[in-house]
C-alpha cells in the first residue's frame, strides 16, 4: 500500500510544478517629465550681467538633435537653477541621455567638468548639480601657442643689427629656421632719457602673428605699459589687450594696425639679412 502511494504523490508534485507560473517582472521605472538642477562654477569668479547658461538634454549618440533645450539669461550669480520639461514618450530606455551645459560670458565659455547622465542611467536621475570650469578664450589659446613657439628660439639661427634716427637708437636680433624669419626682437632707446620701447614680433606664414610691446621709463625700470596683439590664420585680430597703470584695456584697431605695419617692415628688413648658412 505504501509503495503504491509514492508514485501518486510524485505525480501530484510534478503536476503542481508544471501549472505554476513565474512571478511577473518588476515594473519598468517611470521616466520623469522634467530634469532639474543647478549650474555652478568650479572656482568662484565674477561674471557680468550678460552671462547666460545654455542647456540641452541629448542622446549621447545623437547630440545634434536635443530632446529639450533652454537658455537662462542674467546668469551672473551661480549656482543657477534650471528646470527643463521633457516628453517621456521620446525617451528610449535602452539609450543613454545626458545634460549638456555651457555658461557664456563674453568671449569666455565655461564647460562641464564631467558628463552628467540622466533619465535612463542606473539611478534614473532627474536632478543634477552641474559643475563648469573656464575654457581658454581664443586670445588665450593664441598667446599660449606664441609662448610655446618663443621657447624654441634656442634652436633657430640668430642674427642681429642696429639702426638709429634723429630721436632714437635701436638694437635688434632675429631668429630664423629653414631660411624663414620666425621672430624679431627690437629694443629702442629714446634720446634724452625719454624711455625704452621693447618689441617682440612673431610670424606665421610670413605674416605678423603676435606682437608684444613694452614701454618703460628707462632700461632698468619695470614696464608701465604692455600691449599684446595677435591675429589668427585668417588675419582676424584675436588678441588685443593693453595693460597700463594696472588697468587692463583693449587695443584700438588703429593701434593694432600700427603694430602690424611695423612688424611687416621688421620682417622685410630681417628677411633681407637672413644668413645663407
Amino acid at each position: 500500500m505504501r509503495l503504491s502511494i509514492l508514485p501518486a504523490l510524485l505525480a501530484l508534485v510534478t503536476l503542481v510544478g508544471c501549472t505554476s507560473s513565474p512571478p511577473p517582472p518588476p515594473p519598468a521605472p517611470q521616466i520623469p517629465s522634467n530634469v532639474r538642477g543647478t549650474v555652478m562654477l568650479r572656482e568662484p569668479r565674477e561674471l557680468s550681467n550678460q552671462a547666460r547658461v545654455e542647456l540641452r538634454i541629448v542622446d549621447v549618440q545623437q547630440t545634434a538633435t536635443p530632446l529639450a533645450q533652454i537658455v537662462i539669461p542674467n546668469a551672473n550669480r551661480p549656482p543657477i537653477p534650471f528646470d527643463m520639461p521633457i516628453d517621456p514618450k521620446q525617451i528610449d530606455p535602452r539609450r543613454t541621455y545626458a545634460v549638456e551645459a555651457v555658461l557664456i560670458d563674453g568671449e569666455r565659455r565655461y564647460l562641464p567638468v564631467l558628463q552628467y547622465p540622466v533619465l535612463t542611467n542606473p539611478a534614473h536621475t532627474s536632478s543634477v548639480q552641474i559643475v563648469v570650469a573656464p575654457e581658454p578664450t581664443p586670445a588665450e589659446k593664441l598667446f599660449d601657442a606664441y609662448k610655446q613657439a618663443y621657447a624654441q628660439i634656442g634652436t633657430m639661427k640668430q642674427f642681429n643689427g642696429t639702426s638709429s634716427d634723429e630721436t632714437s637708437s635701436t638694437a635688434w636680433d632675429a631668429f630664423a629656421s629653414n631660411g624663414k624669419v620666425r621672430l624679431v626682437r627690437e629694443i629702442t632707446d629714446l634720446d634724452n632719457d625719454k624711455g625704452r620701447i621693447s618689441l617682440k614680433m612673431a610670424y606665421q606664414n610670413d605674416k605678423p602673428w603676435v606682437v608684444v610691446r613694452e614701454e618703460s621709463a628707462n632700461p632698468d625700470a619695470h614696464p608701465f605699459a604692455v600691449t599684446r596683439v595677435g591675429w589668427d590664420e585668417n588675419g582676424q585680430l584675436v588678441l588685443k589687450e593693453k595693460l597700463a597703470s594696472g588697468q587692463l584695456g583693449e587695443v584700438t584697431p588703429q593701434e593694432a594696425k600700427s603694430l602690424y605695419d611695423h612688424a611687416v617692415k621688421a620682417f622685410a628688413m630681417a628677411s633681407a639679412r637672413v644668413p645663407k648658412r
